[in-house]
């Protein structure tokens, strides 16, 4: 049986790999079929599709979306759409603008309270992704304000922090609306990092959400049984990552291999397209 991991970071978010030391890795884990899920942004779809066929790994498209949902800041994951869309890529790009400009707005804010950040570092720490609460989180452990990235989010980047900004998103009808009308399909995402996250996913449901990421790292055992169960019960697709972003070496790539037939409708949906 072959494995897939549909939660992939790089660069062009908030990831610290390149698309190509992705697909890189995923042959040395044995990986079959990945999807890479930048935030609003497919850029490193058409860097990686040729070097994944290479390896013989299948690549389908794929992108997280934050959606705002009953005041509640809810990930979506969308697959398998026609990466050409350009109703798709106008909204995308209108909401990469948006995160750029509340990185800024953050940096204004430490700086103001006498924080020695710079924000040309930060366009730096961020290369060709779109400038992020990641980017500044380094730019402060490298200017010695605070230790860790984790310390940076906790004071300053979360809600409640000195440098915190409301962020704009989707709603959540629109977000699906969009991805559907592109060919795609939707999953919850990380869905045990929201309050009551089996509620959220039954209210999601008859809004027409296709599935819910029941292997995650943050998702554990009981949970993942609870959501599976869910799934089968409404006849929802079944997805999983391990949602890496590079920041912790190699060990967070490949810690969740995602069986193919749970994610068959995926690529079956991808590869009837690319056909």
């Amino acid at each position: 049986m072959g494995f897939a991991d549909l939660h992939l970071h790089t660069f062009h978010s908030d990831g610290i790999r390149s698309p190509a030391e992705v697909v890189r890795l995923a042959a040395e884990h044995g990986l079959e079929t990945i999807a890479i899920t930048d935030h609003d942004n497919l850029a490193a779809f058409p860097e990686a599709e040729g070097l994944a066929r290479a390896q013989g790994i299948t690549l389908i498209p794929g992108v997280e979306l934050s959606i705002t949902w009953s005041g509640i800041d809810v990930h979506l994951l969308a697959y398998a759409f026609d990466p050409g869309n350009e109703r798709l890529r106008a909204k995308l790009e209108a909401c990469r603008d948006t995160r750029e400009r509340r990185g800024e707005i953050m940096v204004e804010r430490l700086r103001d309270l006498g924080i020695p950040i710079d924000l040309a570092r930060v366009r730096e720490l961020c290369g060709e992704g779109a400038l992020g609460r990641p980017h500044i989180a380094r730019a402060l452990v490298e200017a010695g304000t605070v230790s860790t990235i984790d310390e940076a989010f906790d004071r300053f980047l979360s809600p409640g922090g000195a440098g915190w900004v409301e962020k704009e998103r989707l709603e959540l009808d629109e977000a699906i609306d969009i991805v559907r009308r592109a060919g795609g399909l939707t999953s919850l995402a990380h869905p045990t990092l929201y309050p009551d996250g089996e509620q959220v996913l039954r209210a999601l449901i008859p809004l027409g959400i296709d599935g819910v990421e029941i292997l995650h790292p943050d998702v554990g055992p009981d949970a993942r049984e609870a959501f599976r169960a869910i799934a089968a019960e409404h006849g929802l697709i079944a997805t999983g990552g391990s949602d890496d972003h590079g920041f912790d070496g190699a060990a967070t790539f490949g810690s969740v291999k995602v069986p193919l037939g749970l994610v068959q409708p995926i690529l079956d949906r991808w590869l009837g397209r690319a056909r």
